[in-house]
């Protein structure tokens, strides 16, 4: 077998890294910078808005394909498709609504295309554009957790309304530069995208989630309940061995008052536990005793017995 080169591996992650910013952060508005560039060099005149559009229209349908074939297809380029389609087939039709609309009210309309994305499928009930973002920034078992879906859906909303706002900047002033550009960006930039760092926390901690009904997000949330104090020093890798309906190889590394959980299996554990996953979700919900299951055989362990008692003051039971 070929061992690949450490540096070629570090220079594809770099770019999978770098190819996942353009399409999560940047992609989709390719399109709206090269409308909104057109315009302004025709100085939003009949013709070059009209050709503005059909320009726009071309980037944003090959972005889509483009996207579509990395897997990154999202909610928002749908809805800028369709602007685009929109005022293309509108103003090439004849339609003077409609290019007047885009000759004095385009980035009102951009930012409202955004304000539906965000606002029509949380109506209906249906997946938002945030489970995107939420699905490539967090480990997949954070994904059955119900606060994911709550939280999901409480970030749209917010967005909704930063979308909004923006598009009510450009409607108020729509020939003025700092209602169009500068206060919507202010907006965007200062409330909206910092809000990832602080509201979910926020909401998390004024309502907290109910306890895990699966055992793999049970485990693999343990260092969320990780009492560093209690810990110390202690260096320690623990392995869970979980059968029944969830089958699964999970464990967890402490060191250095900081502890890590990992799928898989430890190329070395100090403890390993073997498990029914019913058994260990009664554990971790205090509902059994994990010394007196031990007793009883409900599970065993290999390895460091004294471990399995320090478990109880490390991680203290869920209720």
């Amino acid at each position: 077998m070929t061992k690949v080169p450490r540096s070629t591996t570090q220079t594809q992650a770099f770019s999978d890294r770098l190819t996942r910013f353009f399409f999560m952060h940047f992609g989709s508005f390719v399109a709206v910078f090269v409308y909104f560039y057109l315009c302004g060099q025709a100085r939003y005149a009949v013709s070059g808005v009209r050709s503005a559009l059909l320009v726009g229209l071309l980037v944003m349908s090959g972005y889509t394909l483009l996207a579509y074939r990395w897997n990154e297809l999202k909610q928002f380029d749908f809805g800028l498709l369709v602007l685009f389609a929109l005022g293309t087939v509108g103003t090439y039709a004849g339609i003077d609504s409609v290019l007047l609309l885009f000759q004095h009210y385009s980035p009102a309309l951009v930012s409202i295309t955004l304000g539906l994305v965000a606002l029509i499928p949380l109506m209906f009930g249906r997946e938002t554009f945030t489970y995107y973002f939420a699905r490539r920034q967090t480990p997949r078992w954070q994904w059955q957790l119900p606060s994911f879906s709550t939280i999901n859906r409480m970030m749209t909303g917010y967005w909704a309304l930063i979308f909004f706002a923006a598009a009510g900047f450009a409607l108020w002033s729509p020939y003025d530069w700092r209602f169009t550009a500068l206060y919507p960006n202010l907006v965007i930039f200062g409330l909206g995208i910092p809000a990832s760092l602080w509201l979910p926390p926020l909401y998390l901690k004024l309502f907290p989630p109910a306890l895990p009904q699966t055992v793999e997000p049970m485990i693999m949330g343990m260092p969320y309940t990780f009492n560093r104090k209690a810990a110390s020093d202690a260096q320690a890798t623990i392995q869970f061995h979980v059968s029944g309906a969830e089958v699964g190889n999970y464990y967890l590394q402490i060191a250095q008052g900081k502890c890590e959980s990992f799928e898989g299996i430890a190329p070395t554990a100090d403890l390993a536990v073997y498990t029914p996953d019913t058994v260990w979700l009664r554990i971790a919900r205090g509902e059994l005793d994990g010394t007196l299951a031990f007793q009883e055989g409900l599970y065993r362990v290999e390895g460091d017995l004294s471990l399995l008692v320090k478990l109880g003051v490390w991680f203290p039971s869920r209720r």
